[in-house]
């Protein structure tokens, strides 16, 4: 079986659905994020309405403080654990390691993982379709809107609506996006492209959970070569899929190693 064609889809899906993964990671981010961008606006608009020779400035302030809010949730999605706890997982004993070339085939020869990204990737299309879209809209909308407010016989409210029709419109599309994108990722699984089993805990690419997992469901599925990690807080859901060439193996040391004895022998189930 020639894996290269499989290798380069799998590689492309995973860069074009990073987007995805910075989605929401609860309703209350997402409600919380849009609240702050309805404020923005609403200031932004009575700006240019009262204030218009700022319009330039705002336009500008618009995009930095979306940036800002951008980053500031991106950056609290990837907070880890600290340093103390990472060296603490780390220094215990090494059970189980898989690397980046032996996760990576597996991921290949497994046909239906192609068929289970495809959303993701969809989504990731549609949001760098999106930003291509907002970079064309607002030159083009505030340069007639600026022209279309220069006329004192519009009136204040008038004028208000027309500059937070050209806030909302691309907001509102990015909302609908993301929204669809929290939505898709919620159901499908991390995949660290390598990954450490510690007697503490498990370390991986983008992935850290500390030793003792009873707060989720560990699962096998011995054809498709993985395991998963199955969290069980409904308000956080994850799911993480270590991909293993000895999967029955490693699901055996996490049950032994990885929850405490009252429920190592509870959340074990095995697909095939």
């Amino acid at each position: 079986m020639n894996l290269k064609p499989a290798r380069k889809n799998i590689k492309t899906m995973l860069i074009t659905t990073h987007i995805v993964h910075m989605a929401y990671q609860d309703t209350k981010s997402l409600v919380l994020y849009q609240v702050y961008g309805q404020i923005m606006i609403l200031i932004l608009a009575a700006l240019n309405t009262y204030y218009p020779e700022y319009l330039t400035y705002t336009f500008v302030a618009f995009i930095v403080i979306s940036l800002i809010l951008t980053f500031s949730r991106m950056r609290s999605q990837l907070k880890g654990p600290s340093f103390e706890q990472l060296k603490e997982i780390r220094g215990s004993k090494k059970i189980y390691e898989e690397g980046t070339v032996e996760v990576s085939r597996l991921m290949a020869s497994d046909a239906q993982l192609t068929q289970e990204m495809k959303p993701l990737a969809v989504s990731s299309f549609l949001g760098l379709f999106a930003i291509i879209i907002i970079l064309v809209w607002y030159p083009m909308y505030f340069n007639f809107a600026g022209s279309l407010t220069s006329n004192s016989s519009l009136s204040g409210p008038l004028r208000f609506l027309v500059f937070l029709i050209g806030y909302e419109v691309p907001y509102i599309m990015m909302a609908v996006i993301s929204f669809r994108q929290n939505k898709v990722s919620k159901s499908f699984a991390q995949i660290p492209r390598n990954y450490t089993l510690f007697e503490r805990g498990l370390v991986g690419q983008g992935v850290v959970i500390r030793s003792p997992m009873d707060n989720y469901e560990v699962k096998l599925d011995s054809k498709r070569k993985f395991v998963e990690l199955i969290s069980k807080d409904e308000k956080k859901p994850m799911r993480v899929r270590l991909y293993s060439s000895k999967p029955d193996e490693l699901f055996n040391l996490i049950k032994t190693h990885g929850f405490s004895r009252r429920t190592n022998n509870l959340y074990g189930t095995e697909k095939g």
